[in-house]
């Protein structure tokens, strides 16, 4: 008898937590779908690799992900205020230099790059 109210107990604390645990005392405005599929998209980009799939170029050299990679990129003054990025990584304005990029995957890894995501 002990034993089986002692479980009950349990399992009584068990869904009052779950219960908390989904939100229904929150007092924090819930987001729009725009910004859960942004935020979600941020979280899916992976910038521990060497790799950016997202913009087809190495992470350490990515002016798109990196603000620090990006105020080298302008304080050198290669920068597209147009497209918002290096000058030497502006695939719009030089498509050129996706070319140049992938033969940097390829040589790593001995295969084509990614498809760019964006």
């Amino acid at each position: 008898m002990r034993m089986r109210l002692l479980s009950l107990a349990v399992l009584a604390s068990s869904l009052g937590l779950g219960i908390v645990g989904c939100g229904a005392g929150s007092s924090a405005p819930s987001s729009s779908p725009a910004s859960k599929s942004a935020t979600a998209k941020a979280d899916a980009h992976d910038h521990s690799g060497w790799w950016c799939n997202e913009h087809g170029i190495p992470e350490e050299e990515c002016s798109m992900c990196s603000p620090k990679v990006a105020k080298a990129f302008r304080d050198k003054g290669d920068w597209c205020d147009k497209h918002d990025r290096a000058k030497s990584q502006c695939f719009v304005c030089d498509p050129s230099l996706k070319e140049k990029f992938a033969a940097k995957y390829r040589a790593k890894y001995g295969e084509e790059p990614p498809p760019i995501e964006n």
